[in-house]
């Protein structure tokens, strides 16, 4: 009897250790999406690459996952057929039931606040509240053709006009500039089936933007992007302190990791599967940022040699600690990593140039992984 009850003891005080660290709380919430970012194949029809994404989001909502994230691109190969991602949401809302839609992000800065909320609140009445907002302030200078007077300002614009799109949703008056220069009170129509909208913020290396979401209770969408899970779990705590010093339940906040994801039986499967298209992928990714960078002048270009060496780091990099890549079982291993830096949810990015029958059925090994925590 006495070894029956220290055991029990010896349970339950090993349920309060996981308890106090957030791992067993937070491992029964943590939940998956799928998110759709970058197929640069030149040999598919973007018709196939849209027919694709209809297809697993269907998937996705039949199979209980959380949402999708669709992101904004503009003027390059590398994400091009995402032009606008309140068309794409309005292409699928109907062929779905239950999955939310959720931007990852709309680049603020580019748009006037009222068309955005226009947009959405249209989509988010078609499909019965389902639509969440994530926003990012852009960094390709080329997109900012739409409002070229925003780029040297593009952070600050981007926090200003993430609160008028929360007023405006919630229909209240928001002063703006008419043709005569003159300050008119808006309220926007249609109005939007939810009474509020849930925002996400988009954050990769900046630990300002950690706290700067934490204390307006934000959520976060991020990647690991020149991170690891352990220097992001130090972003983390920055995001869950500045909740609580803004008066906020710090754990009431979502963050959203974005990983690559394929998952197959074998790991050298995957290897076989994975690596030609993530090579060009990360290679069409490089080119973007490197050229961004020099636009900004922030750089300098770079000859070959160089490019390679860098590609061949960032592919190792990648498949070894910064992606959902392997078995099931490997799998498992990454996101009890993810769970234990404080991570809410993982967004799987499975549109990066690996043949679409390999993805679906790469679906279903991480419906298999899904299991697990539910």
């Amino acid at each position: 009897m006495n070894n029956i009850n220290n055991k029990i003891i010896t349970n339950l005080n090993l349920k309060k250790i996981l308890t106090e660290n957030n791992f067993l709380e937070n491992k029964f919430k943590i939940n998956f999406s799928i998110m759709f970012f970058s197929d640069v194949r030149k040999n598919i029809h973007n018709k196939k690459k849209y027919d694709f994404m209809r297809d697993a989001t269907i998937f996705a909502d039949s199979e209980n996952f959380t949402a999708i994230y669709i992101p904004e691109r503009h003027f390059h190969k590398y994400g091009s057929i995402y032009a606008n991602p309140a068309v794409i949401a309005a292409y699928l809302i109907p062929q779905t039931h239950n999955i939310r839609f959720r931007t990852a992000g709309i680049s603020l800065p580019l748009h006037n606040p009222i068309e955005i909320v226009e947009w959405w609140a249209i989509n988010d009445i078609l499909s019965n509240g389902r639509i969440d907002l994530g926003f990012g302030s852009g960094w390709n200078k080329t997109d900012f053709i739409f409002a070229p007077n925003n780029y040297e300002n593009r952070k600050s614009i981007c926090t200003k006009n993430i609160s008028k799109v929360q007023k405006l949703w919630r229909g209240e008056e928001v002063l703006f500039l008419d043709s005569d220069k003159k300050q008119i009170p808006v309220i926007t129509y249609p109005r939007p089936y939810q009474s509020d909208i849930k925002i996400w913020l988009l954050v990769t290396q900046n630990d300002e933007g950690f706290i700067y979401a934490g204390k307006k209770g934000y959520n976060i969408f991020t990647m690991l992007y020149g991170n690891d899970l352990n220097t992001m779990k130090n972003k983390i705590i920055l995001y869950r302190n500045s909740r609580k010093s803004a008066g906020l339940n710090p754990d009431d906040g979502i963050v959203t990791l974005m990983l690559h994801t394929l998952l197959l039986e074998k790991n050298t499967q995957v290897e076989k599967a994975v690596k030609d298209p993530f090579m060009k992928y990360i290679k069409n990714l490089m080119e973007a940022h490197l050229k961004a960078a020099i636009d900004q002048k922030r750089g300098k270009p770079l000859n070959n040699i160089e490019k390679e060496k860098i590609l061949e780091y960032s592919y190792q990099r990648y498949f070894k600690t910064s992606a959902l890549f392997g078995t099931v079982d490997e799998g498992i291993n990454i996101v009890n990593k993810a769970i234990s830096i404080g991570i809410n949810e993982i967004a799987c990015l499975i549109d990066f140039g690996v043949d679409y029958s390999i993805v679906m059925k790469s679906l279903l090994y991480l419906k298999k992984l899904m299991n697990n925590y539910q």
